[in-house]
């Protein structure tokens, strides 16, 4: 039997595991509607290192890697739209298309995916060289683009839905609470917008140049300056109208509370699921304030991320700090995530 390299997590006996580098066998199509994919490039994604603490959860002996592009290398008997060499990037979580939540449009609450579905994290995913996904999960690329670049469009495609909810206009000034890779991804789709102000809290003194880099107009330093006091210097004692929490732990979402305007809309997007908070609910209806929850993309998003890429509205260069092989990932690749210099790593197989 054909062997291909791949990351394989194993759980440990209490909670987390370990991820290794291992020979195994070449995925094959089961059912008419999968398709055989090349995989081209797979990003490294927070949810990779939280998997291994024990901060995310995973099903044992399972390939990672849910943020992935490739090459159709042979497709199911029913698929009739996809022809062998197409490019093409994935959705990782599987939706069923018939749950309540499906059919209201709230397909990133698919019923069936809460159950574990991901690809890379409940199934064998992108970390190899080949992976075998629906027919649905596809998503038909331009031509034009590149395949690492394409890499991107998974953690894009939730930017743009954050970006969709958090309703940005003109005269907003805009916060983003945390400039990790996430953060800074949501700060690269916003500023294509016109907004009044962009503004970056973040501690890190890599990351807050990188999102200076990236267009912030401001930067502050929670642990060096008063978050409140420099936002209402900078906007003039007006507040914030748009935040966007990209970290999600209590002290973020404090800060949150300090400094949005009247009407502000609180994008709540970091998750932390130990992470409490207080608020009083008269601040919230006096103000006519609101908190949205922003979780993955929808379909929609995919296609408007696949544009962003193809039309060269976000620059990819600067978000793609590193392209390894595969087979570096656990000596590089996850150590260089841990140092928080840099903003996606790209794997190739």
């Amino acid at each position: 039997m054909e062997k291909m390299l791949a990351a394989v997590f194993h759980k440990g006996d209490t909670q987390g595991g370990d991820i290794k580098l291992e020979e195994v066998e070449l995925p094959r199509i089961i059912k008419s509607d999968h398709v055989l994919l090349e995989i081209k490039a797979c990003g490294i994604c927070g949810t990779d290192l939280k998997i291994m603490e024990g901060g995310h959860p995973a099903n044992d002996n399972t390939i990672l890697g849910h943020e992935f592009a490739g090459i159709v290398r042979e497709v199911g008997e029913s698929v009739q739209d996809l022809e062998i060499g197409d490019k093409v990037v994935a959705d990782p979580n599987e939706k069923c298309g018939y749950c309540t939540n499906c059919r209201r449009s709230l397909s990133s609450l698919c019923e069936y995916m809460a159950s574990g579905t991901t690809f890379g994290i409940f199934q064998n995913g992108g970390f190899a060289k080949f992976c075998v996904v629906p027919r649905s999960t596809l998503f038909k690329l331009p031509e034009n683009i590149d395949l690492t670049a394409a890499a991107l469009i998974e953690p894009l495609s939730c930017a743009v839905h954050c970006h969709n909810l958090a309703n940005v206009k003109e005269s907003d000034n805009v916060v983003i609470i945390g400039a990790g890779p996430m953060g800074l991804i949501i700060q690269s789709v916003i500023r294509i917008h016109p907004i009044k102000r962009l503004i970056c809290i973040e501690i890190d003194e890599w990351r807050g140049q990188k999102a200076l880099e990236l267009g912030a107009d401001f930067l502050i330093n929670p642990e060096s300056q008063d978050v409140k006091n420099e936002i209402m210097r900078i906007t003039n004692d007006a507040g914030v109208d748009v935040i966007i929490d990209a970290v999600g732990i209590s002290q973020t979402f404090e800060i949150a509370t300090k400094i949005w305007a009247a009407g502000a809309r609180l994008i709540c997007f970091g998750q932390d699921s130990r992470a409490e908070a207080k608020i009083k609910p008269n601040d919230i209806v006096r103000y006519q304030r609101r908190i949205i929850g922003s979780y993955i993309g929808y379909a929609e998003d995919f296609i408007d991320a696949i544009e962003l890429i193809a039309n060269k509205k976000i620059y990819v260069d600067k978000l793609i700090t590193k392209v390894i092989p595969l087979e570096d990932l656990l000596k590089t690749g996850f150590k260089l995530m841990k140092t928080r210099k840099c903003v996606k790593i790209i794997t190739t197989p």
